[in-house]
């Protein structure tokens, strides 16, 4: 079996990993909040809620193929967490002059609110630059693993 389905099937399972551990979170924050009686509580404030971080944390995963290919690129950890750090920066920068929604790692930033006041709805190519980005780390992380010279 080619070494890039193993990638391929990695990536399934940390989608599958992150989503159980957003669904934890999730639970776990609205136990508390019901436990320390929060006031304002409403179905549709919580429910707005939790779509809104399920949209966020499954756009952050859109971005982990590129991560993923830094990783299998440079056959080592510290390339993706230094890249991770830089993306994280200019995200910030590119929040702050209003390219949030065409600069794949503002764009969460830009959803909650990190950034800049929390948009209702992302724009239709906000959307087209995450899964361009995504299908990109899927590829190019395919394509070292199959192409490149591994010496693994």
């Amino acid at each position: 079996m080619a070494r890039h389905w193993f990638a391929v099937a990695k990536l399934a399972v940390a989608a599958v990993w992150w989503m159980a551990l957003v669904i934890i979170v999730l639970v776990e924050a609205m136990g508390i909040g019901l436990a320390m009686g929060l006031p304002g509580f409403s179905a549709r404030l919580a429910g707005t809620g939790i779509a809104n971080v399920l949209l966020a944390a499954g756009i952050s995963f859109l971005l982990a193929p590129v991560i993923a290919w830094i990783a299998v690129w440079s056959r080592g950890e510290v390339a993706p967490i230094a890249f991770s750090l830089v993306m994280l920066a200019l995200g910030n920068l590119f929040g702050k002059t209003g390219w949030a929604e065409w600069f794949p790692y503002s764009i969460v930033p830009l959803l909650i609110g990190l950034v800049a006041d929390p948009v209702g709805s992302l724009p239709a190519g906000s959307y087209v630059v995450l899964a361009a980005t995504f299908v990109a780390g899927i590829a190019a992380t395919v394509l070292q693993l199959r192409f490149a010279d591994n010496a693994q």
